[in-house]
């Protein structure tokens, strides 16, 4: 009874995941003005939505011996249904991605594989940080070059020490790290752990920081901050 009752919750809130997610696509959708996504009440809405969400697969997930006595049935009905969650979670996430460069006028960089991206905007300008995660370092020397940037100064192209395309940066298997700052590194955790943690915000804000030492302060739009995972 309690394993009926387990699955036909897991499907039912995935469902109404997936209904909730497509609404909010048409709400992006529809919206030509991006800072009007990102109003406090949006914020706050979103945010108890990603909390709630969060707190019940992990319910879900957590329950290893309830699942495992589900029938084959099912379970290939319950992975169908997490199937479709996450196909709308990465069609908004293409959305959010498609507005940043709408605003920017500059595409994303190529996020590194077993790494990621931290970015920010400030007056006209996308900056972007890449990072290793543990046990992987950049291919190039990058102690001197902390972030690569985008935008009218540099023809809306990114800056890289790759010629020409979005590839700003690598990250390959390394005993050690020694081309990047140490501040270029994912410590004890790869990109995928810090954002599954809810830790991206420290990232973002190290770096915002970073950009702030260096002078670069005016027109900051918090709404393009990032933290993206290969």
């Amino acid at each position: 009874m309690q394993k009926s009752v387990i699955f036909c919750f897991a499907v039912i809130y995935i469902k109404v995941a997936i209904h909730g997610l497509e609404n909010e696509l048409d709400d992006v959708s529809n919206t030509e003005d991006p800072a009007k996504t990102y109003n406090d009440n949006n914020d706050n809405a979103r945010d108890m939505c990603f909390k709630s969400l969060q707190k019940n697969l992990k319910r879900v997930i957590n329950l290893d011996k309830d699942l495992a006595n589900l029938t084959l049935s099912r379970i290939n009905s319950l992975i169908w249904w997490t199937q479709q969650a996450l196909v709308s979670l990465k069609e908004y996430q293409a959305k959010v991605y498609n507005k940043i460069v709408r605003t920017t006028n500059c595409s994303l960089p190529l996020v590194p594989t077993n790494g990621g991206l931290v970015c920010a905007y400030f007056d006209n300008v996308y900056f972007c940080k890449p990072m290793c995660d543990q046990g992987f370092d950049f291919s190039f020397l990058r102690r001197s070059r902390l972030y690569e940037k985008c935008g009218h100064e540099t023809g809306f192209s990114w800056t890289s020490q790759y010629p020409g395309g979005n590839r700003i940066a690598d990250c390959t298997a390394s005993a050690i790290a020694i081309s990047g700052q140490s501040s270029a590194y994912f410590p004890d955790k790869k990109c995928q752990e810090a954002v599954s943690m809810g830790t991206e915000k420290t990232y973002i804000d190290e770096f915002i920081k970073e950009l702030e030492n260096n002078g670069i302060t005016k027109n900051h739009k918090k709404e393009l901050n990032i933290l993206v995972c290969g």
